[in-house]
């Protein structure tokens, strides 16, 4: 069985890496220093998880989220924050977020939390960009044609 993909989006590379040995063994763990970052990562790929600070320079967690559920409505996303007033996850959970673990946090809550979220979240595939065919502007036969009327010309100079 393969392991859910997890995306942890958080600005603090100390953080990041704490939380890689929390979840390596049971996610295969991407990051993101940012909201933008996590943007780009998930147009190409598609995480059935996403951990994300909610406090991060540039695009904060709440706008980032808004974008993610446009790209990836299916993926769940747990956020985090140091502020964990009772409006500000109230705006979260309204805004699409799974679920949400204040900072500090116990590592088994978070563990408990992000199980939680990958139970519901369905297999998500990669995105593929439909490749349209075109029709050719002009036909094979025009195109030889051209090509002969060319090679005439040139013959005559």
């Amino acid at each position: 069985m393969s392991k859910k993909q997890m995306l942890i989006v958080d600005d603090n590379q100390g953080l990041r890496e704490a939380l890689r040995t929390v979840f390596e063994d049971e996610y295969e763990l991407a990051f993101a220093g940012s909201g933008e970052e996590a943007l780009r990562f998930t147009f190409k790929r598609r995480p059935e998880v996403v951990l994300m600070d909610y406090r991060m320079p540039g695009m904060d967690g709440l706008e980032t989220l808004s974008y993610l559920k446009k790209l990836a409505p299916d993926s769940r996303t747990v956020v985090m924050s140091a502020f964990d007033d009772r409006n500000q996850v109230e705006q979260f959970l309204s805004a699409g977020a799974t679920d949400f673990v204040g900072k500090p946090f116990d590592v088994q809550d978070i563990k408990h939390k992000i199980a939680r979220a990958a139970a519901t979240a369905p297999k998500l595939v990669e995105y593929q960009p439909e490749v349209k065919k075109t029709e050719p502007v002009i036909s094979r036969r025009e195109v030889d044609d051209m090509i002969n009327q060319t090679l005439r010309l040139a013959a005559c100079l």
